[in-house]
């Protein structure tokens, strides 16, 4: 935790200079109190910001997020703010950490992994994946442009069998 307190630290000036907005995901409260702090600090930071959304994944699983998602849309079933029949995928979706976020078109596994290891598991029913043996520490704007290319090949069918969905 100490790496990432100074990683925000140290990668604010270069985040703000490139127009980044920064996120957090995950069960933050379990973070440090120093981290959360540091993290606030730099997501305040970076707000006004409009161009790529850099969005960490901390003390982040899919699967808690899932049922994190089903107990807030639960309780307000019970209180009465909400109808079962009201509950479809934009407003499930809604209930989620990346809320008004776009779902990824792209997600790059580093490592040599062929997993999704509890990561985005509503978010990314049709994303693509892009797997590579490179390390996430080696991973650099080369391998970056090889994934994107290799999507650019793809042909996006977001469920469907026959062609693209327009």
């Amino acid at each position: 935790m100490r790496l990432l307190r100074e990683q925000l630290r140290r990668q604010l000036p270069e985040l703000e200079r490139n127009n980044v907005q920064l996120r957090a995901i995950g069960q933050l409260d379990r973070l440090p109190l120093t981290v959360r702090w540091e993290l606030r600090r730099a997501i305040r930071k970076l707000s006004h910001n409009t161009g790529l959304i850099l969005n960490l994944a901390l003390s982040y699983g899919g699967r808690q997020e899932i049922l994190q998602a089903v107990r807030r849309i639960a309780q307000e079933v019970q209180s009465g703010k909400l109808q079962p029949e009201e509950i479809d995928e934009r407003r499930f979706s809604s209930y989620l950490y990346t809320g008004p976020l776009p779902e990824p078109d792209l997600i790059i596994r580093t490592s040599g992994e062929q997993r999704l290891s509890n990561f985005l598991l509503w978010q990314c029913a049709y994303a693509e994946f892009y797997f590579t043996p490179v390390l996430w520490p080696d991973f650099r704007r080369r391998h970056l442009y090889e994934a994107i290319l290799a999507y650019q090949g793809r042909e996006r069918r977001f469920g469907g069998v026959g062609g693209p969905v327009p």
